[in-house]
């Protein structure tokens, strides 16, 4: 009869003893190939938490306040312009930031510092609750006076849309980071905090939102621009070509 090989087998290809003691029972449990998948799944665990931790917080870039000489709560520049320029947005839509990015400071040194027209900055909620959450929050900002440091510090948090980024903690947390970069305004925490967790601004948002409605827009970033509408995130040349018509030109 031939002799059976043994699968188990060292690197001088001798038999290997059965395992005995504390191996033996290592073994029955799977031995080294179970603890590595364990280890495998607690490190993508790990790295899933990290990812989620990171998503919840936000971008990470420096927060810089932006020069407004003229404001007036929700209105940058001089409120009775003959021209007035609307953007109706949502804190968590990343074209709206990208407006915000590349094209607002243009707009107020362009139009709003010279006199040109007002810039005025209204809720249009569309994307989640974290959305109201944050226009809540800049709402109750303005009754502090920090209406623009607030829709700044926001859109400079923005991060993955409903993932924690504008829970009712951030959005605290936002608020102060605001303030502390704006230390000519006395920022009263414990008022805005009362603010935002009893919902009092609420129905000055959902007022926003049915405003939007009557110019029929459908997404944000949407601007009005004395009655004329222009959609998604306008370049400097586009704004101008509004503001243009506004003013009776082409």
């Amino acid at each position: 009869m031939a002799r059976r090989p043994d699968n188990r087998r060292g690197r001088s290809g001798a038999s290997t003893p059965p395992a005995t003691g504390w191996r033996s029972t290592f073994e029955s449990f799977g031995g080294f190939w179970t603890l590595g998948g364990g280890i495998a799944i607690i490190a993508i665990i790990a790295v899933m938490v990290f990812a989620s931790n990171r998503s919840s917080a936000g971008s990470a870039e420096a927060y810089t306040p932006r020069e407004r000489p003229q404001t007036n709560g929700r209105v940058a520049g001089n409120p009775n312009a003959a021209v007035k320029i609307i953007e109706f947005g949502d804190y968590q839509c990343p074209y709206c930031r990208q407006f915000w990015k590349n094209t607002e400071e243009q707009v107020q040194k362009e139009f709003v510092d010279t006199g040109i027209a007002s810039f005025e900055y209204r809720d249009f909620i569309i994307i989640g609750p974290e959305s109201r959450t944050a226009a809540e929050g800049a709402a109750c900002a303005a009754d502090q006076g920090l209406f623009w440091e607030m829709h700044d510090v926001l859109y400079t948090r923005q991060g993955q849309e409903n993932r924690g980024v504008f829970s009712s903690s951030n959005v605290k947390k936002f608020a102060r980071e605001a303030a502390a970069a704006t230390p000519s305004v006395k920022f009263d925490g414990a008022a805005f905090d009362k603010c935002l967790d009893s919902g009092s601004k609420r129905s000055a948002v959902d007022q926003m939102i049915a405003e939007a409605g009557t110019y029929k827009l459908q997404s944000t970033p949407s601007f009005v621009v004395n009655g004329q509408v222009g959609a998604g995130a306008l370049t400097i040349e586009q704004i101008r070509q509004l503001v243009n018509a506004a003013k009776g030109g082409r």
